[in-house]
């Protein structure tokens, strides 16, 4: 089975738990805090890669880590991502209930690229737009990327809007090509 399928389907399980003990937010918060005390400790992660350590002596190791950062949800269900050998689906796993709690709470990510960083305002009426545009909270993630020139470029899901210089600049010169091949 890919990867990505089982992931989604212990996310999905994960999720209905969360759903129905009406702790969406807490859950994901946890996942985050569990994921970033993963990743910033490398002896712990070493430790849950290490095939010859028993899931035992890894999940003893958790408990003395997660002691009251994170709930029994979250420490069960990692327990059994350990006994299963899954431990290593956990980004994956965080990823997908992320997208499907982000769902439930109608929050939808756009990713919005530009040559230069966005003030403030900018960057509310952007969120402003697509919110309107779209129907649901927008949670905006940016990045800068001089090769623009200029202008936006937005993702929102599969859907993207180039509103760059460099795409303009792109057409004007497609255009102007065929043009040039029609009047030869």
């Amino acid at each position: 089975m890919l990867n990505g399928a089982l992931a989604r389907r212990y996310a999905e399980a994960l999720f209905e738990i969360a759903s129905e003990e009406k702790k969406l937010d807490s859950i994901d918060k946890e996942l985050a805090e569990l994921m970033q005390l993963i990743e910033e400790q490398d002896e712990v992660a070493r430790v849950l890669q290490h095939p010859h350590i028993s899931a035992g002596e890894k999940k003893a190791l958790m408990d003395k880590l997660l002691q009251g950062q994170v709930g029994d949800v979250v420490r069960h269900f990692f327990y059994l991502l350990i006994d299963r050998r899954r431990q290593d689906f956990l980004p994956l796993i965080v990823r997908e209930f992320r997208h499907l709690a982000d769902e439930a709470r109608h929050i939808i990510e756009a990713r919005v690229a530009s040559a230069v960083a966005l003030n403030q305002s900018q960057t509310e009426r952007l969120r402003e737009r697509l919110s309107r545009m779209t129907g649901k909270t927008v949670s905006l993630k940016t990045e800068l990327r001089p090769e623009l020139i200029g202008g936006v470029l937005v993702q929102v899901g599969d859907r993207v809007m180039d509103g760059t210089i460099k795409h303009a600049l792109e057409r004007m010169r497609e255009d102007l090509l065929a043009t040039s091949g029609e009047l030869s």
